[in-house]
């Protein structure tokens, strides 16, 4: 009698257990509408996700009908859920892009509801809510939830309202380097267009040059030349290495099952059934794949830039089937005209290949280079107004002698004046608008875009802005990342932001000797500039993901009315809550803020990725120590297994850039392979490298140790 007294308090206990579980275990609907469009439906999903994770065990799931009884959550628009007329009222969502996120109970029925003036605001509210209220919080590389609330399902916290300042907020990639996008399969693509959508931005740009093969076409029988994505196989473009087999190199264990060639699947010839015949088709295929992602699942606008001043973006081969009338001719080679009949319709079958390989992009952008003739191929810079070899045609002429001085006083500090080349810039964006309206895409906007040198006379956005259709959107990729503190670069910005909508693109990270270490340290009253500079939208250009987050997460933060011109000190405050909980926030957000401001910014991905003669060599060690001094005040005990990774991670990249500045200081080829494996270490302490980390350890091999080897050699020679 007495062995069944512990068997039924077993199974009591289980059974207190099984109802507690069944209790908590309740069902919350998520309804959205039956019209939902495709942000909607993905800011449902998404929300059912979240919610899931952060409420274990309860169920989200969604559905189109609102139940007559039953805690439920609703979420849309005036427009595509009707029923939100009677519970929000429509004053509170009269800004483009604002939401509400609130809480009702309708009898007996509790509702919460997420309400948005636009499809758009529904979704960044879903962000806004997990984030702001129930901290579960999103970053470019990962997701972080630290933070994340622990108690029981409830609509308590579900009291919030924004409204975006910017409706334009782009996430910008640019194809040339094995450590970015270049290297990217459709899976790594994926997750940098969620993650962008995850943090509030609106659109994702992508930048090929006109020599990738995404941009072939064939026109009069003639086909465009292209080349192939680059890799560690094919492609010294942008000071690219090849190697034979990157299995061999330090760390190459890793690439077992990648093979012996680094880069996207879709590139790499001789692999995978992909041929030097196939290889347009099977670029092709991947973007298409990766445009009808951001658009049709996630929402996302998808802007195309395309360089129309290079060599290969005016194939001589095909331009030469035009008749002579149709061509303008620069030195020995050819552009077209786009205002004669031939020439219009050469345009238009290069926006019908675009249209017909990527459908949906929302915005094609012409681009081209900010000032020397030659430079990286470009050329249509060098078109003079009056010369014996070249000229802009006679007819012309009138209207560029209309053009006020300081338009014909923008020039080239080599070559001749920028402004015939923008008044020919602005015919070729005037026949791809006349296009797109003729077939069919009279929704795809048009934008021009090039290098900004902050208050340099020789500025191509002078004249641009005057030559250009009003309804052009202008990206200013500002070079010098002089916009925080320069106020007559902002005043110059001002002049195109006045007649057109202008998106001022920031830099998180710099290829030409700022790529590695730590990003910038973000503008002030970001918002504030932007307006001053009569912006209607921002951009950020990168490359690598980790560890340039905090940039993204900062700049995004101040455009918003709750988090106007948010402080980086704030943003790193909230960075380290969201990283590594409240037990240890103050501390790695005292070094967050250090880091961020006293870390250095090294690196040259367009050369050997190094960097010599470093003048202040002994202050960055210092600075170094005293940062690792900060990370070893941490009490790691009370970390959970991603927190301490985290630290780790953090702690690691310092011993990197310590150990990196050493070897290259000193050329020590033997402190170099140590400062690779110490990559390894740091960049892999989560599990697993990113797509962009795994392309930075093998261009630590293939540059910048083999400088290293070059050096050596170069100095027992002498």
């Amino acid at each position: 009698m007495n062995n069944q007294k512990p068997l039924l308090f077993v199974l009591i206990t289980l059974n207190l257990l099984i109802t507690a579980i069944t209790v908590r275990a309740a069902e919350f609907p998520i309804i959205k509408s039956q019209n939902a469009d495709v942000r909607e439906n993905w800011a449902a999903t998404e929300l059912s996700i979240f919610l899931s994770k952060i409420y274990d065990g309860d169920t989200f799931p969604v559905k189109t009908t609102i139940p007559k009884k039953g805690t439920c959550i609703l979420l849309g628009t005036y427009e595509s859920m009707p029923e939100l007329n009677k519970y929000i009222d429509k004053a509170l969502l009269a800004d483009t892009g604002s939401f509400v996120v609130t809480h009702l109970k309708v009898k007996k029925q509790k509702m919460g509801i997420i309400a948005g003036n636009n499809s758009r605001g529904v979704l960044d509210g879903v962000y806004s809510l997990l984030e702001q209220k129930l901290g579960y919080s999103f970053y470019l590389h990962s997701n972080a939830s630290e933070n994340m609330i622990r108690d029981p399902f409830s609509f308590e916290r579900w009291d919030l309202s924004a409204q975006p300042e910017f409706n334009e907020r782009v996430v910008f990639n640019w194809y040339n380097f094995i450590t970015g996008v270049s290297g990217w399969n459709l899976e790594d693509y994926k997750d940098w267009i969620r993650q962008s959508a995850r943090m509030r931005f609106t659109s994702v740009m992508l930048h090929a040059y006109s020599w990738s093969p995404f941009h072939q076409f064939i026109y009069n029988g003639e086909t465009k030349p292209v080349l192939r994505i680059q890799n560690t196989q094919y492609g010294a473009l942008w000071d690219n290495k090849q190697t034979d087999d990157i299995r061999t190199l330090i760390g190459g264990k890793r690439f077992v099952d990648e093979g012996p060639v680094f880069g996207a699947d879709a590139g790499k010839i001789g692999y995978d059934g992909v041929t030097l015949e196939n290889r347009v088709a099977k670029a092709k295929e991947l973007m298409r794949q990766v445009v009808s992602y951001a658009v049709d699942t996630v929402g996302m606008e998808f802007i195309w830039a395309i360089d129309i001043d290079t060599g290969y973006a005016n194939p001589q081969n095909v331009i030469q089937t035009l008749p002579e009338e149709s061509r303008i001719r620069i030195h020995d080679e050819y552009i077209v005209r786009p205002d004669t009949e031939d020439g219009y319709l050469y345009f238009k079958n290069i926006v019908q290949t675009i249209m017909t390989d990527y459908p949906g992009i929302s915005t094609i952008t012409a681009w081209w280079r900010a000032n020397s003739a030659k430079l990286y191929d470009g050329f249509i810079n060098s078109l003079p107004y009056d010369h014996k070899l070249a000229h802009i045609p006679d007819d012309w002429k009138a209207e560029y002698d209309a053009a006020p001085d300081y338009v014909k006083a923008s020039v080239s500090p080599k070559f001749s004046t920028l402004a015939p080349a923008n008044l020919y810039y602005s015919k070729v964006t005037g026949a791809f608008r006349k296009a797109l309206d003729e077939l069919g895409f009279s929704d795809v906007k048009l934008g021009y875009g090039s290098w900004v040198k902050s208050n340099e006379v020789y500025n191509s956005f002078v004249p641009a802005n005057y030559f250009q259709n009003q309804e052009v959107t202008a990206y200013a990729l500002e070079y010098k990342m002089t916009f925080d503190h320069n106020v007559p670069f902002r005043k110059q910005l001002f002049e195109t932001g006045k007649k057109r909508n202008l998106v001022v693109i920031e830099w998180a990270h710099h290829d030409d000797g700022k790529y590695l270490g730590r990003p910038y340290t973000p503008p002030t009253n970001f918002t504030d500039k932007l307006n001053e500079s009569k912006a209607s939208g921002f951009g950020i250009i990168h490359w690598m993901t980790r560890p340039f987050d905090i940039f993204f997460k900062n700049l995004q933060n101040q455009v918003w009315s709750n988090t106007l011109n948010e402080s980086y000190a704030k943003t790193c405050e909230k960075m380290a809550l969201d990283y590594f909980g409240t037990s240890q926030a103050k501390t790695m957000n005292d070094y967050l803020v250090t880091w961020l401001t006293t870390a250095p910014q090294f690196g040259r991905e367009t050369g050997y990725l190094g960097q010599t003669g470093v003048k202040d060599f002994e202050n960055r060690i210092n600075k170094c120590n005293e940062r690792i001094a900060i990370l070893d005040q941490v009490d790691t005990a009370s970390f959970t297994t991603t927190a301490l990774n985290r630290w780790k991670y953090f702690k690691g990249h310092e011993e990197w850039i310590k150990l990196f500045h050493q070897a290259q200081q000193n050329w020590d080829e033997d402190l170099q392979k140590e400062t690779i494996y110490k990559f390894i270490e740091k960049a892999s302490v989560d599990g697993d490298m990113n797509r962009c980390e795994e392309g930075l350890l093998i261009q630590h091999n293939i540059k910048w140790l083999n400088k290293s080897k070059e050096h050596k050699r170069m100095m027992d020679n002498h």
